[in-house]
């Protein structure tokens, strides 16, 4: 029997539902277009002119396919005239693609954030789409495959393989196909290009089509990819059995940002409020932190709580074996949220403190194992009973579907495909020790991985954006240049603004390379560092 909600719990849920629609579509980067200006690459050279009617395109409909709405959209502003085509593919994967009049050859398609299931009218979505129908692209999205509204987080997953495959891989390749489809009737000519952009769970998207799907995109941006989403789960059930024997307070954590900066700040050469690589800061919280010899007090730690702080910053240990890495160093520190808030809150905050309202690590990782983790559903399951020794696993069928972990990109690489996967170093809702280890793990196996794939690694950014470096970073731009200008992406510029203003650039750097502070001139200016080989 279906698992049916009562009274208390369809109100309990639609609070879940409503957070979890906002947060995913702030992950995202929102910076794609911000530098096409300065592209190598003219973005608006030898457009296409629509070869029919848009209410035309409704003839395509049949089979799988449903077309819901072809409508003609009047110019607008910056936005040109565009025909918008909405449906669903069987059986509930819903799509928008927005065809402008005036085409430069090339699809852009969004990722998504956490578990999907996004309003494709939602603000930031429209702006996003409305971003490349400027600058001439086609805009593809979907919601993989369910409605967050009425099956918030991972609850569309309960006893339904055909969502959860629909999720973890096949909307996204069913929509790209569909879009190819509906722009080649549009203009008569079949797309030159076709670019994938998203952070998260956009990020994993990505790199799973690369994957399964080596032909569905030339260009793919990868931001701080969930990649290996089962292992990811496990450690936010990790973590919040730590926090939840040992609490540690915000004023805590601020404390814990000091000791660290103090000892790790200025090993990169730069006393700069940034770690470039938290790998190499040795801190240690039992022989780091103040101890209290007694009570505790404001200006100490309790061995329960350096014990906390261990093991957050250590990782998931299985079997007496290291499972899965932990949050860097460094995210402690306040900085500006990801979520857009005024005020400067800890690298830690929503993902692991909350002042008010559920923590999202421990929403997340009850939800994926109440309904996918196990294979089963069960919405009464307790999180506090998962084995951390017998319980991973158990994963195994999920990880098959959902996880990008597969270091062999030869497919994409021999079709001339091209991948930025970028990760910011503070980042504590996904450790960018995973995407490190998968970029080490392509290395591995594909020969000559820079001349298809890089990785810029971010210091001092919180999850796709925010925290104490900078965060506008357009990853999209370089892409392209590289994709069709044969020009790999030697930096990217990143920007950091605060009221308003630029206040610190600095270019990123292709891993393992690092950005190093030339000895002279203002830290906050991109022009005084270059990248270094480690």
């Amino acid at each position: 029997m279906p698992h049916r909600l009562s009274a208390g719990g369809l109100a309990a849920a639609c609070a879940l539902a409503a957070a979890a629609l906002t947060a995913p579509a702030l992950a995202q980067n929102g910076y794609s277009f911000l530098d096409a200006g300065s592209s190598a690459i003219d973005y608006r050279v030898a457009t296409v002119a629509a070869q029919r009617a848009c209410h035309d395109l409704r003839r395509l409909a049949g089979g799988q396919l449903t077309i819901v709405k072809a409508d003609a959209v009047a110019a607008a502003g910056n936005v040109p005239a565009f025909c918008r085509i909405t449906g669903v593919i069987a059986p509930e994967i819903q799509f928008e693609v927005a065809l402008p009049l005036a085409w430069n050859r090339r699809i852009y398609m969004r990722g998504n954030g956490g578990f999907a299931g996004e309003n494709l009218e939602a603000p930031p979505r429209v702006a996003q789409r409305n971003a490349a129908l400027a600058h001439g692209f086609v805009a593809v999205q979907t919601n993989t495959g369910h409605d967050a509204a009425t099956e918030p987080l991972a609850s569309f997953a309960q006893n339904n393989l055909q969502k959860t495959i629909d999720y973890t891989f096949r909307a996204v390749h069913a929509t790209i196909d569909t879009a190819k489809r509906l722009t080649r009737a549009f203009y008569d000519r079949p797309a030159a290009f076709s670019y994938w952009d998203g952070c998260s769970t956009g990020g994993r998207q990505g790199l799973m089509s690369a994957q399964r799907y080596p032909g569905d995109f030339d260009g793919i941006v990868a931001g701080a990819p969930v990649l290996n989403f089962s292992g990811t789960m496990v450690q936010f059930l990790w973590n919040m059995k730590a926090l939840a024997k040992t609490p540690i307070s915000y004023a805590k954590i601020e404390r814990v940002a000091d000791a660290v900066y103090k000892k790790c700040d200025a090993l990169d050469g730069a006393a700069d409020g940034l770690i470039d690589d938290p790998r190499k800061c040795n801190f240690d919280p039992a022989a780091d932190l103040p101890k209290c010899s007694g009570a505790d007090g404001a200006d100490c730690f309790t061995a329960a709580e350096i014990e906390t702080i261990k093991a957050i910053q250590g990782g998931v240990v299985s079997n007496g074996k290291p499972y899965f890495p932990g949050v860097p160093v460094g995210a402690e520190k306040a900085g500006t949220s990801f979520l857009g808030r005024p005020e400067p809150v800890s690298g830690w905050d929503f993902w692991l403190l909350a002042k008010q309202g559920p923590v999202r690590q421990l929403e997340y990782g009850e939800t994926f194992f109440r309904y996918m983790g196990f294979g089963k559903a069960n919405p009464a399951y307790d999180w506090r009973t998962f084995d951390f020794d017998k319980d991973p696993a158990k994963t195994a069928a999920i990880s098959a579907l959902l996880d990008a972990t597969n270091p062999d990109l030869s497919a994409f690489k021999s079709r001339g495909g091209k991948i930025v996967m970028y990760f910011g170093l503070a980042d504590t809702a996904l450790t960018p020790y995973m995407g490190i280890d998968y970029y080490e793990q392509v290395r591995k196996t594909v020969p000559q991985t820079s001349d298809f794939m890089r990785l810029f690694l971010v210091p001092g950014m919180f999850h796709c954006r925010g925290g104490i470096g900078v965060d506008r970073i357009d990853a999209l731009t370089p892409l392209i240049n590289w994709v069709e200008g044969g020009k790999a992406p030697a930096s990217i510029p990143g920007a950091r603004m605060e009221g308003g203003k630029v206040t610190r650039t600095r270019p990123l750097c292709p891993y393992p390379q690092t950005a190093r502070y030339g000895g002279t001139g203002s830290l906050d200016d991109a022009k005084n560092f270059a990248c270094r080989d480690p």
